[in-house]
C-alpha cells in the first residue's frame, strides 16, 4: 500500500515538482495551496509525512508545525525553504527533517523512504 504524503506548499510549481517525484516512486501525494487547506487535508487524511512550506501568505508554515507537533508528534514534517539561512535554526523548530527546495531530491526521497519504512498504520 503506497504511504500518503501531504504538501502543503503555495508555489504551485514546488507543489508540482515533489508530486510528480514522489508518485513516480509509488506515493500517494496530497497538494494544499494554503495553510487552511493543509490543516484540513492534515485532520481528513492523517497522513504518513508531511512536507510543509515555512514561509506562506497565510499561516507560517512554522505556526503549522507547532500547531500540529502539539496533538501528533509522531507524523514526521519535513520543512521546505528556499532560504538556507533557516538552517541553524532548524533544531529548535520540532521538525523531523529540514530541506532547501529543489536541491538533492534524492536525498530527500531516501529520507522520505526511511520515515515511510518506519510508520505503522
Amino acid at each position: 500500500m503506497a504511504k500518503n504524503i501531504l504538501i502543503i506548499d503555495d508555489d504551485p510549481s514546488i507543489r508540482s515538482f515533489y508530486k510528480e517525484f514522489l508518485e513516480e516512486e509509488g506515493f500517494k501525494v496530497y497538494e494544499a495551496e494554503n495553510a487552511i487547506t493543509g490543516l484540513k487535508l492534515y485532520k481528513e487524511l492523517q497522513p504518513d509525512i508531511i512536507l510543509l512550506d515555512i514561509n506562506m501568505p497565510d499561516k507560517s508554515g512554522l505556526d503549522i508545525l507547532k500547531e500540529i507537533k502539539k496533538k501528533d508528534e509522531s507524523t514526521p514534517i519535513f520543512l521546505l525553504t528556499a532560504h538556507e539561512d533557516y538552517k541553524r535554526n532548524f533544531s529548535s523548530l520540532y521538525a523531523d527533517e529540514y530541506f532547501v527546495k529543489g536541491k538533492n531530491p534524492e536525498i530527500i526521497l531516501n529520507r522520505i523512504k526511511k520515515y515511510a519504512n518506519k510508520r505503522i498504520k
